[in-house]
């Protein structure tokens, strides 16, 4: 995809892409720096976008959410109309780029993933899964989010500023349970370790 394509994005609201996927047919959640704010009830920086996260199982009652947008499959740098066929995790089209028109500007995205009916399973390394109910927690308004500890996982991989701010905003406040799961899933030289 060319730099011009990844500088269209114009955002929807949170509130507005929840309102896109609320009484979907099948299980969703926010994922990424916003997911982390949802968990600790604050905010402290400014947001590219809203990342939504659904099982690759899904992918039929995806299509009927989606279909009155515009989704592409971001991958390989590519950016291709998605009309709701099967993803292809070996060539990366993980990512769905959606927007209201053709000629409209990028507003949220949905990462697809491996998950299974009773465990979330970790896309960049399968081994690591978690139940459900540890995987996804749920505000007080019912919007389900990314574990904090799972969502400073992804981040860890490729760090940059942002994601170092944000592992310090939230790592204090994560649970034993959650902090000991990082600690463990991180490799033992990276820099987060010495915020746990």
């Amino acid at each position: 995809m060319s730099s011009t394509d990844q500088d269209r994005w114009k955002p929807l609201p949170l509130a507005d892409v929840i309102d896109v996927f609320r009484g979907s047919p099948f299980r969703w959640w926010v994922v990424g720096g916003v997911a982390l704010e949802l968990h600790t009830g604050r905010s402290w920086r400014e947001h590219a976008d809203v990342d939504i996260g659904v099982s690759g199982r899904d992918l039929g009652a995806l299509w009927t959410v989606l279909k009155p947008w515009d989704p592409h499959v971001a991958a390989n740098d590519t950016l291709t109309p998605w009309t709701g066929g099967p993803l292809s995790p070996a060539a990366h089209e993980n990512g769905l780029w959606c927007r209201s028109t053709p000629d409209s500007a990028w507003q949220f995205e949905v990462l697809v993933d491996g998950s299974t009916r009773t465990e979330w399973i970790y896309r960049r390394d399968p081994a690591v899964r978690r139940p459900w109910g540890e995987a996804i927690l749920t505000t007080d308004a019912g919007v389900p989010y990314l574990a904090p500890d799972l969502t400073l996982l992804f981040k860890s991989r490729h760090v940059r500023e942002k994601d170092t701010i944000d592992a310090a905003e939230v790592i204090p406040e994560l649970t034993e349970d959650q902090r000991h799961n990082l600690v463990t899933l991180l490799p033992s030289g990276h820099a987060w370790q010495t915020l746990l």
